[in-house]
């Protein structure tokens, strides 16, 4: 996966709370908001009161706001996103990127208050106008992502791997925002009967969350890609990289993939995963996995 160039969130959080001063900030446009949404994801929110001085007013609604989702108050949230919105469309304060963020945050709110048109509509625009001004952003990754659930939640699939289409692992979007994409394209493509892709978003996944150090994830997919893979494993099988490498749409008639692996390739996995597992169903399917190898 080609990875977009961006500062990690997480190491600036982590350096934070080390005892590292706030000069560390990142001086990247909105780079301090992204840490502070870190910092409350994370739970840290002692730092937030030191980050607060570095954000703008816009900015400093939106953490307004995701405090008022942590607290589950629909009212509160509404009201920061609408004054957040009205100062990013102000002429003094405009910033036509916090617009288009905000604009996804009503749309992802107007689908938990079912409005589930509207929220469409906020999605789509947000969509639209952070591709046109930062195509690849992290914030434009979020958009597609959320684009795709809006799209599965109304029972539409294929429009829905259409938007997990146009996050391309070849790049600008960062090697996280791809492997949630792929990962989630996955299930849906589990759903549809579609094997062989699965597996194939599975492994994209995997490396994708091990590149950018989210091994619970990595994990998590890992043990999804042999659970499924365990249907054949044959050392007749494409290897998963020249599977991906060569993979085409599908012609109308054209019969599904044969769903197997190569034995390197669950061997790979098998010995990433092994000395990383403590649940008892995790560690069965790695069982299942080395009787594979040993036949």
């Amino acid at each position: 996966i080609k990875e977009m160039i961006a500062v990690d969130p997480r190491h600036v959080v982590s350096q934070l709370l080390s005892g590292q001063g706030i000069e560390i900030l990142p001086k990247g446009e909105h780079e301090s908001l992204i840490v502070a949404e870190q910092a409350i994801g994370e739970g840290q929110t002692q730092l937030i009161e030191d980050i607060m001085p570095h954000l703008n007013e816009i900015e400093s609604h939106i953490i307004e706001y995701r405090y008022a989702q942590l607290a589950n108050d629909a009212q509160a949230a509404q009201q920061s996103l609408t004054t957040a919105l009205a100062i990013s469309r102000s002429k003094q304060h405009r910033d036509h990127l916090l617009e288009a963020r905000i604009r996804m945050e009503w749309g992802i709110l107007r689908a938990s208050l079912g409005e589930f048109e509207q929220a469409g509509i906020d999605l789509k625009w947000s969509v639209e106008r952070i591709a046109a001004l930062s195509a690849g952003h992290r914030w434009h990754g979020m958009a597609l992502l959320n684009m795709a659930t809006w799209h599965l939640n109304r029972g539409e699939s294929g429009m829905a791997l259409a938007m997990h289409a146009e996050i391309s692992r070849h790049g600008p979007h960062m090697v996280e925002i791809v492997a949630m994409s792929r990962r989630q394209a996955a299930e849906i493509l589990i759903d549809k009967d579609h094997l062989f892709s699965a597996l194939r978003n599975l492994w994209i996944a995997h490396h994708g969350f091990r590149q950018s150090s989210m091994d619970e994830a990595a994990v998590e997919a890992g043990l999804h890609w042999i659970d499924l893979g365990l249907t054949e494993v044959s050392t007749d099988a494409p290897e998963m990289n020249t599977a991906i490498e060569s993979a085409v749409p599908r012609s109308a008639g054209q019969p599904k993939p044969r769903v197997w692996i190569h034995p390197n390739d669950l061997n790979m996995m098998y010995e990433w995963l092994k000395s990383r597992m403590d649940d008892s169903d995790a560690i069965s399917v790695l069982d299942d996995a080395h009787l594979a190898l040993q036949s």
